[in-house]
């Protein structure tokens, strides 16, 4: 009797993933991780007794509790991840998670150079057209009072583990569920959009980073054409890592001379 009921109420397994599992997958898991981040230091804080605003203040000024946050928010979303991929049964192919070449990885330096040159065009286009957008922008990215040794985990902070999460969650995941039902055109556009806009620091209470949200976009669209040409992520995370770095430098080594 058992047996009758369970095969009546038994649903099958859905496997594989397409647009609309890629999406809110994506969208839950980064607003998702950065919730549970947030909730978990903020339970650390109230055990020992500090206030919401102490709390706050805290981590502004600690390099460390910076560097934690971002730290539990990448492995909660690669986690996460996971366990969807696994419960659906997806290909870690799907995900362009393929073992890489040399001559994939030979792609990365051409490829930076020339998203390097559409941007300078787009930007210097786009200014007289957009007088209203302050192209001078900052963008937020915290670590104010980094110094010395401290660098270190900002570099793993704002260069290693954003290339990494990223290309897999955004060229992996969200680009590859999209190209299941759009072709790559389509899927790279929408892929892309939805990432430069999760780049306009909206919520900080700065006005939209428009600036980060064109550039952004424009290098995810040079991302998926390198996942597109080499068949993984790999070129991808290079390109990722190396305008990391220039940015890292820019602001916090070559920065504190000027």
């Amino acid at each position: 009797m058992m047996e009758r009921y369970k095969k009546y109420f038994a649903r099958p397994k859905v496997t594989g993933f397409g647009p609309k599992s890629a999406f809110f997958v994506t969208l839950l898991i980064y607003f998702g991780s950065q919730l549970f981040a947030g909730i978990l230091i903020g339970l650390y804080f109230a055990m020992q007794g500090k206030t919401t605003e102490q709390a706050v203040q805290t981590i502004n000024n600690s390099v460390t509790s910076q560097f934690i946050f971002i730290l539990i928010v990448e492995i909660v979303s690669l986690v996460a991840l996971y366990l969807f991929v696994r419960y659906r049964s997806i290909s870690l192919s799907d995900l362009g998670l393929k073992k890489p070449s040399l001559n994939n990885l030979l792609f990365a330096l051409p490829t930076f150079a020339v998203y390097f040159a559409v941007l300078i065009v787009l930007l210097s286009v786009l200014k007289p057209l957009l007088p209203g957008l302050d192209f001078e922008q900052e963008q937020q990215i915290g670590f104010d009072s980094a110094r010395g040794a401290a660098l270190v985990l900002v570099f793993i902070s704002l260069v290693i583990l954003p290339a990494l999460v990223e290309e897999i969650l955004v060229r992996g995941f969200l680009y590859g569920g999209f190209r299941k039902s759009f072709n790559k055109k389509t899927a790279a556009l929408l892929a892309s959009f939805i990432f430069g806009i999760a780049h306009l620091q909206l919520g900080s209470g700065e006005p939209p980073l428009w600036v980060a949200a064109i550039d952004t976009f424009v290098l995810s669209i040079a991302l998926i054409w390198l996942r597109e040409k080499t068949g993984n992520i790999w070129a991808g995370v290079g390109v990722h890592m190396i305008k990391n770095t220039l940015a890292f430098l820019s602001i916090f080594v070559f920065g504190a001379f000027f």
